[in-house]
């Protein structure tokens, strides 16, 4: 049986935590506050340091839960594998907001396991769900299907890895969609929506509405406005 280091954020990262048998966690590395507290009250050695800038005693293998810290190559070698769960269908979706890009832009969305490499979320593929969209889905709603998807993926491959069977990959097909913070920020609060048909409008306002997130950000004269579709999420 492999112990495991475990990346993790959000609250995906402390679900996957909780999934777990501490007996076979070596160490958690993580931002957040909630995940520190869950991992050190089960007597687990959890770090909130940036994990790069570290220097430990690694396990064999690391697994990466929505860990929100690019990891870098020097980090990297020092595991057998490190894999790494993504809410996209790589390699549509790569980098960041993949649940809106998809939505956007009409790309395949879903969740993939993949081993990390230097390269963002260019790692070989183990394994990946694709999520069908419909029209009147939100962000949101989209997201709650790939969230299913994501554990999903957790719940049949940890334990394969944990056991150390033979994890087959493969490298991803070219192409694909790569973005950046930047991109989706400003789509968001600098979209021209003046000049958009009504269409268009609410398909990216749809597109940008997730629960406890602002949809569209736009201003009138020195009036700042938010608009978003949460309530239509309800269904």
């Amino acid at each position: 049986m492999n112990r495991v280091d475990l990346y993790l954020g959000g609250d995906l990262g402390l679900w996957a935590l909780q999934q777990v048998s501490v007996e076979l966690v070596g160490q958690v590395f993580t931002r957040d506050e909630d995940i520190i507290q869950a991992s050190r009250s089960r007597g687990l050695r959890a770090w909130q340091e940036n994990a790069n800038n570290m220097s430990f005693e690694p396990s064999e293998i690391a697994f990466s839960v929505h860990y929100p810290i690019i990891l870098k190559e020097e980090l990297i070698t020092k595991y057998r594998k490190i894999y790494n769960l993504h809410p996209g269908f790589l390699p549509w979706g790569r980098g960041y907001y993949p649940i809106f890009w998809a939505l956007w832009e009409q790309t395949p969305a879903g969740a993939t396991l993949h081993e990390i490499s230097s390269r963002l979320d260019e790692g070989p593929i183990v394994s990946q769900i694709q999520v069908e969209y419909y029209p009147d889905d939100t962000g949101g709603s989209l997201f709650k299907r790939v969230r299913e998807a994501e554990k999903a993926l957790f719940n049949e491959y940890l334990p394969k890895i944990i056991a150390g069977d033979f994890i087959p990959s493969h490298h991803q097909p070219k192409g694909g969609t790569y973005h950046s913070k930047e991109e989706f920020f400003e789509l968001k609060k600098r979209s021209d929506w003046k000049t958009m048909s009504s269409h268009g409008l609410v398909r990216l306002i749809r597109c940008l509405t997730f629960p406890g997130y602002t949809g569209l950000e736009i201003t009138l004269g020195q009036q700042k406005f938010e608009i978003h579709l949460e309530p239509l999420m309800e269904d």
